[in-house]
């Protein structure tokens, strides 16, 4: 759901941007930043939702935790991306060789309530996913525990095996799936 919301935020801002964009404009290097700055945050949003099955479909505390730190360095981008916005909408609205301005300053007027919302909700939903995070690390260390006794050498074999489930091949593919830890392929 937080998600769901963080991506429609998003997906309105790019889609507001441009449709107030005027012709001719679309082309120019600051204008392609705000679609790249968007839609990096908006796949990252995708991405982070196939890295949680994956985490919890397998129980891998590591991987939970990993995803708190994404979500920490997603809040940092969103704190990063709402300036930069404004720097490019501030270089589109004014005109350039006396022609007319690329996009209506009144744009980021509309625009700065639902970027600055983007941070904050990012930040209470990591202080949201680390509690839950570590509820979860609770439960998976117990279910653990009793798959695997109290075994040290069993527990240091099975966080090896955490550790290196998401291994990389040499042309940068990252495996994730169970069939991949038993097979030399993705």
């Amino acid at each position: 759901m937080y998600l769901a919301d963080l991506r429609s935020s998003h997906s309105y801002v790019f889609g507001e941007f441009q449709s107030h964009l005027h012709k001719g404009f679309s082309g120019q290097t600051s204008a392609k930043t705000i679609d790249t700055y968007l839609s990096l945050f908006i796949f990252g949003f995708i991405y982070q939702i196939v890295l949680a099955y994956d985490a919890l479909r397998l129980k891998n505390t590591i991987q939970v935790i990993g995803l708190c730190l994404y979500n920490f360095g997603l809040l940092v981008y969103a704190a990063v991306q709402t300036g930069q916005i404004h720097d490019i909408i501030l270089i589109l609205s004014t005109a350039s060789a006396g022609g007319p301005p690329g996009i209506s300053l009144q744009i980021w007027f509309d625009l700065k309530p639902y970027l600055i919302a983007v941070p904050c909700v990012i930040g209470l939903g990591t202080i949201l996913l680390s509690a839950v995070a570590w509820k979860l690390y609770d439960e998976f260390a117990w279910t653990i525990y009793k798959n695997i006794s109290a075994d040290v050498r069993m527990k240091r074999r099975y966080l090896v095996f955490q550790v290196g489930s998401a291994r990389s091949l040499p042309n940068g593919t990252i495996c994730l799936t169970e069939a991949s830890r038993s097979t030399s392929r993705c």
